[in-house]
C-alpha cells in the first residue's frame, strides 16, 4: 500500500492538471519518455510557455487521441495556474480519478479464462504474511489456519492484510479474488506501527509447516539478496513453495526492489496501472549481486490521486477490514480502495493458485520443486511484453490463460481449453508494500 506506514512516495508535493488545448496535439508522449518533446508537443498546440514558466509547471504527458496534456505543478500552484490558463481559452481540471477495481484488474489479466477451466484454487493452501486478517464473509470459511507473531492480537488493525487477502481469494459477488476456492493461511506479522524481520522470519517458518503451496509477500524493507528475508525466501522455494513478493513502491529510481524481494527465488512483482502502464511508484532494479533481473513480473497495483480526499483514487478494491470503516477510500459496505505492489502481488499469488490446482488436475507426477519451478517459468513466458527494461517490467504483464496454456504445452503437450472470448490483454524496517 501507498502511502502508509512510511512507504516510501512522497504526497501532496506537486499535483497535475488536464489541459485541453486550442490546437490538436500532434502526438502521444507518455510519461518519462521524452520530456523534452512532451513539452515542444505541448506548445506546438498551443499552450503559452510564458504561463508554465510562471507556475514551475512541466509537462508530462501528451494524448493526441483524447486532445489533451497532463501538467505537473507545485501544489500551491495548481489553482493560479487553473485560472490563467482558463483565462487564456483552455479547458483544465484535476484529473478524474480510475478505479481499478476487481471487477476490472481480474480479467485483465485473463483471470476468467483460467476459471472457465474449471480451476479456481480449490485445494489449494495460500498463505498470506501480512497485517493478519478480519474474517471478512468473502473469505472467513476458508481460513484455515490463523497466527499472530506481533503479540497485539488477531485483529487486523492496518486493514492491508485483508485487503491482500481479498485480491487472492476473496469471493464476493462483485469484487471476486483471483482464487475463489483457495485456503487461506495467515500470519499476522505486521501491526499498525509496521514490523521487524524477526517476526516476519517467525511467520515464513510457521509457513513452511503449514504445508502452504505459494506465500504473499506485501512487504518489504532494506537489504540484500543475501539478508536473513531473502535467504529465508529461498529456503522456501528450494522447498517447492511458490513466494511471491512486492518490488516494493520506491520507484521510479533504479536499485530500489526491496527485501525480501531481491531474493533471487522469489516471484518479485511490480505494478501497471488499469490502463497496462508501469506505475511511477512501482520499485525497479537491478539487484546488486544476482544476474538475473527484478522485478520478475508486473500486475495490477492501481494508481494514485494526489490530492485528492482518497489518495488511492486509482485504487484497486478488494476487501476492507473493521478497522478501516470510517476510510476515505472506502467502496460500499465492506470493501475499500488501496494501491501499490502491495495489490499487485496477489494477483500473482492467485493466479500461482490456479496454475497449481491446473496441474494437478492433469494428473502429472512432477515432484513439488518441478512443479513450482514450471509454473513460474510459464509465468514468465506466459507475460505480455511492453517493450521496457527487464529491470523496469520483468517480463512483462502477467497473463494468466497464456501461463496455463504455457504449462499445458510443457507437460507432454496436454492444453487446457480455454474460450478466447475473455478480453485481450513501519518504523522498524519492515512494512507493508
Amino acid at each position: 500500500m501507498l502511502g502508509a506506514l512510511g512507504s516510501g512516495i512522497p504526497i501532496g508535493t506537486r499535483t497535475r492538471l488536464v489541459v485541453e488545448p486550442v490546437r490538436p496535439i500532434a502526438l502521444s508522449l507518455l510519461p518519462s519518455e521524452d520530456p523534452a518533446r512532451a513539452q515542444e508537443v505541448s506548445l506546438d498546440s498551443g499552450i503559452p510557455e510564458t504561463v508554465l514558466r510562471r507556475h514551475d509547471a512541466v509537462v508530462r504527458q501528451t494524448h493526441r487521441r483524447a486532445g489533451v496534456v497532463v501538467v505537473d505543478v507545485p501544489e500551491d500552484r495548481q489553482s493560479a495556474l487553473r485560472r490563467d490558463l482558463e483565462s487564456a481559452g483552455f479547458a483544465a481540471r484535476p484529473p478524474k480519478p480510475v478505479y481499478a477495481l476487481l471487477t476490472e484488474s481480474v480479467p485483465m489479466l485473463h483471470v476468467p479464462a483460467v476459471w472457465r477451466t474449471g480451476a479456481e484454487g480449490a485445494g489449494i493452501r495460500v498463505g498470506v504474511v501480512d497485517t493478519g486478517a478480519d474474517r471478512h464473509p468473502d473469505f472467513a470459511d476458508r481460513i484455515a489456519a490463523y497466527r499472530d507473531f506481533t503479540e497485539t492480537g488477531a485483529i487486523d488493525d492496518v486493514g492491508h492484510g485483508t485487503h491482500v487477502a481479498g485480491i487472492v481469494a476473496g469471493a464476493g459477488k462483485i469484487f471476486r479474488g483471483v482464487a475463489p476456492r483457495a485456503a487461506l493461511v495467515i500470519a499476522k506479522a505486521l501491526s499498525v506501527s509496521g514490523g521487524t524481520e524477526d517476526t516476519v522470519l517467525a511467520a515464513l517458518s510457521w509457513m513452511s509447516r503449514q504445508k502452504v503451496d505459494v506465500v504473499n509477500l506485501s512487504l518489504g524493507g532494506p537489504g540484500d539478496a543475501r539478508d536473513p528475508l531473502s535467504r529465508e525466501v529461498d529456503a522456501l522455494t528450494a522447498e517447492g513453495i511458490i513466494v511471491c513478493v512486492a518490488a516494493g513502491n520506491s520507484g521510479p529510481a533504479a536499485g530500489t526492489i526491496t527485501s525480501p524481494g531481491c531474493a533471487a527465488g522469489a516471484i518479485t512483482v511490480g505494478a501497471i496501472d488499469k490502463h497496462g502502464h508501469i506505475t511511477e511508484y512501482s520499485s525497479r532494479g537491478p539487484v546488486a549481486g544476482l544476474r538475473s533481473s527484478k522485478p520478475d513480473i508486473v500486475a495490477v497495483g492501481g494508481g494514485t490521486s494526489v490530492g485528492a480526499r482518497c489518495q488511492y483514487g486509482g485504487g484497486v478494491a478488494s476487501a476492507r477490514a473493521r478497522a478501516l470503516s470510517s476510510d476515505p477510500c472506502v467502496v460500499g459496505p465492506g470493501y475499500v480502495r488501496m494501491s501499490g505492489t502491495s495489490m499487485a502481488t496477489p494477483h500473482v499469488t492467485g493466479i500461482c493458485a490456479l496454475l497449481l490446482e491446473s496441474s494437478r488436475s492433469l494428473g502429472r507426477s512432477a515432484t513439488r520443486i518441478r512443479r513450482a519451478r514450471d509454473i513460474r517459468r510459464a509465468l514468465l513466458q506466459g507475460a505480455v511484453d511492453v517493450g521496457l527494461a527487464p529491470d523496469v517490467a520483468g517480463a512483462g504483464i502477467v497473463d494468466a490463460a497464456k501461463a496455463l496454456a504455457t504449462l499445458g504445452s510443457r507437460r507432454s503437450g496436454t492444453v487446457p481449453t480455454m474460450s478466447s472470448s475473455s478480453p485481450a490483454m513501519a518504523s522498524s524496517g519492515i512494512e507493508p508494500k
